[in-house]
């Protein structure tokens, strides 16, 4: 009887160290999660700090693969333009004397183009802010006087 008595006990102890590797695991994963996002901002702050890509990758501690975290430290445009730089320095060094010279005569030609569609920008934005409505030209004119020194224009058709 001493032996039916130990079997059930030994039965009974089976599911608790199920339960124990499944509440560790859950923890071990709470932790990984916990441990990722902290990887995660501190990756993200490098890359923005440091204008640097950063690629954050960690190892799931149930095997289950890896996540990676890619963050781009410059943006598109600014990476192209890098790109463009370089591939135009590499052609200048390679120019002769005359090339470079009619080069740097279409850099200055562009540079005027720039700046004349520049100028007739602020220029536009500028005729676009007087020609306000009466309306918002009254509430700018009258704003912080009192309302009887605010001139009122009545528009006929």
């Amino acid at each position: 009887m001493a032996a039916g008595a130990e079997e059930p006990a030994a039965a009974g102890a089976t599911p608790a160290p199920a339960v124990a590797a499944a509440r560790q695991q859950e923890e071990g994963q709470a932790l990984f999660e916990e441990k990722l996002a902290e990887l995660v901002t501190e990756a993200r702050g490098v890359s923005r700090e440091f204008g640097l890509d950063v690629r954050a990758v960690a190892f799931r501690p149930d095997g289950r693969g890896a996540a990676q975290h890619e963050f781009l430290g410059a943006p598109l445009e600014a990476r192209v333009t890098g790109l463009i730089r370089r591939a135009v320095a590499g052609d200048v060094s390679a120019m002769g004397m005359e090339e470079v010279a009619e080069h740097e005569r279409q850099l200055r030609t562009l540079r005027a183009v720039v700046a004349r569609e520049l100028q007739a920008k602020a220029k536009a934005a500028a005729a676009g802010a007087a020609k306000r409505a009466p309306e918002q030209q009254e509430e700018a004119d009258g704003a912080g006087g009192s309302p009887d020194n605010k001139i009122r224009r009545i528009m006929v058709d």
